[in-house]
């Protein structure tokens, strides 16, 4: 399974899909602590992990466990890439090298594999949780990072067991047009987007692109949305482990979290129309076949902040007469629709243009 977008006439992302319904889907939601709240894709991709594990017999216990490492890993998502690390629990070596690692359904079952060869007790609760999490990962950070999840990935599994169907490891069903990464239900026709409810404008909102190209563009970016933003992160397949800034994304723990960042969200956005932009705000600026100003932009375009440039977001157009932008905008934030910021140090002469 990949990133890239397809062609058919009302497409989402790509994946597999353990159809949760909506019950059980907002009680997920309800339980969610440590200010995480899940988006559509992770939830298909937690319910997966449960469903894989109720089909290989694996106890509550190990599957609350394989729901914690999975969330510090790659905050739930099937295609995060950290070097050699890829996946829902960042897999790599000899160890895991016959399986599909950015399969939900197959890491899931290497991951029950590998914890039950070497944590048979693993459902006794006299051996500490995070440690049962560690002697599967052997992880460099140790097993510290996954104790947080503790609490939460029990009442997951708890809430999720019951609603998530009995499944062999080669059972969960993939299809186009649901899950994936970020997995935010995107209706596209042609040029037109429909903009999703994640996006936080309730009502009529199509968005009009000005060719296919940058609809698709907009797209995969707004396919993104609730994904948490990671100082550093981000590529040309998705969201991936940010790095140490030296400020405030350190601060957030950027360098310990899966997502994007400004310039990484437009990387994976025009990655899926074949379109490679450098990971650095201002050298995309540079990139741009075009440079424009704010009265002549279009939906599609980039928008920049600051001199030196600091910032990126996507242009998607006017809705209700208000001018919005898809971003990664800062630490402590996840990916989101917002009016467009044209004070400040908005660049109102750097508008770019990628395409043409």
């Amino acid at each position: 399974m990949g990133g890239a977008i397809g062609s058919d006439e009302n497409n989402t992302t790509p994946g597999c899909v353990v159809k949760p319904d909506a019950t059980t889907a907002d009680r997920a939601n309800e339980i969610i602590t440590d200010n995480v709240k899940l988006n559509t894709g992770q939830v298909y991709a937690a319910r997966t992990v449960v469903a894989v594990g109720k089909g290989m017999n694996v106890r509550h216990r190990g599957i609350a466990i394989a729901l914690a490492v999975a969330m510090q890993e790659s905050s739930l998502n099937p295609l995060a890439v950290n070097g050699r690390s890829t996946g829902l629990f960042q897999q790599q070596g000899e160890l895991y090298a016959s399986v599909v690692k950015t399969d939900p359904v197959e890491a899931s079952a290497a991951f029950y594999r590998v914890l039950v060869e070497r944590v048979s007790n693993y459902d006794d609760t006299r051996r500490d949780f995070a440690d049962v999490a560690q002697i599967v990962q052997r992880a460099g950070a140790g097993a510290e990072p996954y104790r947080r999840w503790e609490k939460w990935a029990t009442t997951l599994e708890a809430v999720l067991y019951d609603g998530a169907p009995r499944q062999a490891p080669n059972a969960v069903e993939c299809t186009p047009g649901v899950g994936g990464p970020g997995a935010v239900k995107v209706l596209r026709q042609g040029q037109t987007i429909e903009l999703p409810r994640e996006a936080g404008r309730p009502g009529a909102n199509t968005l009009t692109f000005p060719n296919e190209l940058t609809a698709k563009a907009a797209e995969a970016a707004l396919s993104q949305l609730g994904v948490t933003y990671a100082w550093g992160g981000g590529n040309a397949s998705g969201p991936t482990k940010g790095i140490r800034d030296g400020g405030e994304g350190d601060k957030h723990g950027d360098f310990n979290k899966v997502g994007f960042d400004c310039s990484g969200l437009m990387i994976y956005a025009f990655a899926q129309v074949a379109i490679t932009l450098p990971h650095y705000s201002g050298a995309q600026l540079k990139a741009a076949r075009t440079v424009t100003n704010w009265d002549d932009r279009v939906p599609g375009d980039l928008l920049f902040w600051g001199d030196p440039i600091h910032h990126v977001a996507l242009y998607l157009g006017f809705i209700n007469g208000t001018p919005l932008m898809v971003e990664a905008q800062k630490s402590g934030t996840t990916v989101h629709v917002t009016p467009v910021r044209v004070d400040g140090d908005f660049r109102r002469n750097a508008v770019g243009r990628m395409w043409g």
